[in-house]
C-alpha cells in the first residue's frame, strides 16, 4: 500500500497562517486509511524535505497568498505553481516552500505533491483563526478526504 502524507504547515501564532495545523487537528478526529500519515508543524519549507522520500503522495495544507478573496481554497500541483503568476508570493512562509519543492525534484524525490492553499484573511500575531477561515475547515477536510 502506498503511503500518503498530509502535512499542515503554518504558525498557530499568526492567525490564519495556522490553518494547516488546525486542519490536521480535525483530520485526527476522523478514521482515515492506514496508509495515511498526518503531520503538523510550524516548519520552514526545507524542514519538509525529510518527509518526502518515504511517501508516494504528499498533500500540503497551507495558508497561501494567492491574491484571491479571503477564504478561497485552491488545489494544485507543484507544476501548476511554477507556471502560475502568484509563485513569487505563493506562501506566507516565503519562497522556502517553492524552493523545497524544486529541490525535491532535482534530487529525484518525486512524490506526487498536491497543495491545498487557503487564502488567509489575517496573518498578524493572534492565536485564533478568523471566523471566515475557521468556517472553511470542514470544506478543507472534505477536500483532503477526496484527494486520499
Amino acid at each position: 500500500m502506498n503511503k500518503i502524507l498530509v502535512i499542515g504547515i503554518g504558525s498557530i501564532l499568526k492567525g490564519d497562517d495556522g490553518i494547516g495545523p488546525r486542519v490536521i487537528d480535525e483530520l485526527e478526529k476522523d478514521s482515515l486509511p492506514d496508509n495515511v500519515v498526518l503531520e503538523r508543524g510550524d516548519l520552514s519549507g526545507m524542514d519538509l524535505i525529510k518527509f518526502f522520500p518515504e511517501f508516494k503522495r504528499v498533500i500540503i495544507v497551507d495558508a497561501a497568498d494567492m491574491k484571491a478573496p479571503s477564504g478561497e481554497i485552491k488545489v494544485f500541483t507543484f507544476d501548476q505553481i511554477k507556471e502560475s503568476t502568484f509563485c513569487d508570493s505563493f506562501s506566507t512562509h516565503g519562497m522556502a516552500l517553492l524552493e523545497t519543492l524544486t529541490l525535491s525534484k532535482a534530487l529525484d524525490m518525486n512524490p506526487e505533491i498536491i497543495i491545498v492553499g487557503v487564502q488567509p484573511e489575517d496573518v498578524s500575531y493572534n492565536l485564533r483563526l478568523t471566523g471566515l477561515i475557521e468556517s472553511r475547515i470542514p470544506i478543507i477536510v472534505d477536500t483532503i478526504k477526496e484527494l486520499l
